[in-house]
């Protein structure tokens, strides 16, 4: 679904109509996950300027094939889908920036389990010693499925691999926390 909506620049101030997708499904729009993936989705460029600016407005995202739904919004939007209906057994997560709605759609994709992840996350920033560290996962690699997550350090991003035994580990605390 696609609205516009009057956005200001943020180089140039110009206030322009920009079209924007409110909703994203890539069970009609297949095209789309790949913007999304890309980041290009959420971005306009600014006719005046030419600045390339982020839309930062709330986003649907669902995926029928990861049986997905994100809701990105900083207001924190709750939705309720009923039992029976097409969506029915789809994973609903909320996500408060487009980077974490990207990093949501990625872990899906690589057939993880995001509350698992987050718990490696946390590993790692114990291990790293940097509670606050932002942690984003990238990808898996390499024929041992190493986990990728990227981190900002001194104003550049950083990367850390970690053994996908992590997960594993992660994952059997999880699952007895789950039963």
């Amino acid at each position: 679904m696609i609205s516009e909506i009057p956005l200001k620049c943020t180089n140039c101030l110009n206030s322009n109509n920009v079209r924007i997708h409110t909703m994203i499904n890539t069970g009609s729009e297949p095209e789309m996950k790949a913007k999304v993936l890309d980041g290009s989705a959420f971005l306009w460029d600014c006719p005046h300027c030419g600045k390339s600016n982020l839309i930062d407005s709330p986003t649907v995202y669902i995926d029928p094939q990861e049986k997905l739904i994100v809701i990105c919004s900083k207001e924190g939007l709750s939705v309720e889908i009923p039992e029976d209906g097409p969506y029915a057994g789809f994973s609903i997560r909320q996500a408060d920036s487009i980077g974490a709605l990207i990093e949501l759609v990625k872990i899906f994709d690589a057939g993880l389990d995001d509350e698992v992840l987050n718990l490696c996350k946390q590993v790692t920033r114990m291990e790293m010693k940097a509670d606050e560290l932002n942690l984003r996962f990238v990808r898996l690699e390499g024929a041992d499925n190493e986990i990728i997550f990227t981190y900002p350090k001194k104003g550049q991003m950083e990367m850390i691999a970690i053994g996908f035994n992590v997960y594993e580990d992660c994952k059997a605390i999880i699952d007895g926390h789950r039963r």
